[in-house]
């Protein structure tokens, strides 16, 4: 069978996955309840109470630059997160609408963490899917 193809022929199926994360990515930072999980842990001006640490912590900090180790930038400091991965790194993606009803949650299910409880469990989320990545490698699934 034919595989199939995107955009008249133009783009892989890698390029078609890149494409509707974008616009997913796009809708998510216009999402009402993603916003209020962030307005809901405002403790006062500028500062918000992080779930991961418990801590109350400013809305931005000076952070040096990976590309530019000595230069420092202001970034964000609290984030939304989803408490469910839109991705489960344990199983992957499976289907467009899984990841769709994982990503438009309502506020009950983000989280506010801070810059470094937010670094922690993306990294430890990673983790878990490049174990997942490599097992089927050996496997022969990929």
């Amino acid at each position: 069978m034919k595989p199939k193809t995107y955009n008249n022929g133009a783009w892989s199926q890698g390029r078609f996955d890149s494409f509707i994360k974008g616009l997913i990515r796009s809708g998510l930072q216009k999402w009402g309840p993603k916003h209020q999980c962030i307005k809901t842990a405002r403790v006062r001006r500028g500062w918000y109470l992080c779930t991961g640490c418990s801590k109350e912590v400013p809305s931005s900090i000076m952070r040096e630059l990976k590309t530019k180790p000595g230069e420092f930038k202001r970034v964000k400091n609290i984030y939304a997160d989803h408490i469910n991965p839109i991705v489960d790194p344990a199983v992957g993606r499976r289907s467009w609408d899984e990841v769709i009803e994982r990503a438009f949650v309502e506020v009950e299910g983000y989280q506010a963490l801070c810059y470094e409880c937010h670094s922690s469990k993306t990294d430890k989320e990673k983790l878990i899917a490049r174990d997942r990545i490599n097992k089927e490698k050996r496997n022969g699934k990929n």
